[in-house]
């Protein structure tokens, strides 16, 4: 039984990211997320009393797939590596983001023009990635430059997203992510 709780929450999490980000997290609702998910309305309720915690499930998921991907990242020898790493994922995505722009960008957004507890709490998300970014700055010896550094690298790399989006052009995205790869090896 415990199973097929785990397994109904996970079908209604991944629904939740999946139209969220297609439709915008506002535009969602608790019965566009069961039918999605395969799951009877009323079973919504008992993983989830609000539209807010499934919100918090969507700011978890993203924490743990972004901490995940950064650990891959991590593996890679030196901080310029692991750097041009996460430039590189950003632009193995280019076509998805051409298409329908950053899934953690255009939700953290969303979240904090409606403002509230979630908002907050999906700040988490690009902390502790804008974090890890100046921990490889500083390894890099940029010292107290590291934070400028991590806030223009992420600041290039959500700013191609959304042009990328506007324009409908994954080469924006391959462009600037060149770039970006180039300027930190320079460094």
């Amino acid at each position: 039984m415990a199973g097929a709780q785990i397994d109904k929450r996970s079908r209604l999490v991944s629904a939740a990211v999946g139209l969220a980000y297609q439709n915008g997290f506002g535009a969602t609702s608790l019965a566009d997320i069961a039918r999605e998910a395969e799951v009877p309305l009323g079973n919504v309720y008992y993983y989830f009393k609000t539209k807010d915690e499934i919100g918090e499930a969507i700011v978890e998921l993203r924490l743990a797939e972004m901490s995940a991907q950064r650990q891959r990242w991590s593996e890679a020898g030196s901080p310029k590596d692991r750097l041009c790493a996460c430039v590189h994922g950003v632009f193995e995505n280019k076509d998805l983001l051409a298409e329908q722009g950053c899934a953690v960008g255009t939700f953290c957004s969303e979240l904090h023009k409606a403002g509230g507890p979630v908002a907050s709490r999906a700040t988490e998300i690009f902390a502790q990635h804008l974090a890890w970014i100046e921990r490889q700055f500083r390894e890099l010896g940029q010292g107290k430059e590291s934070k400028g550094l991590a806030v223009h690298l992420l600041s290039a790399l959500q700013g191609a997203s959304v042009l990328a989006h506007a324009f409908h052009d994954s080469a924006l995205v391959a462009t600037e992510t060149k770039r970006l790869k180039n300027w930190i090896q320079s460094l």
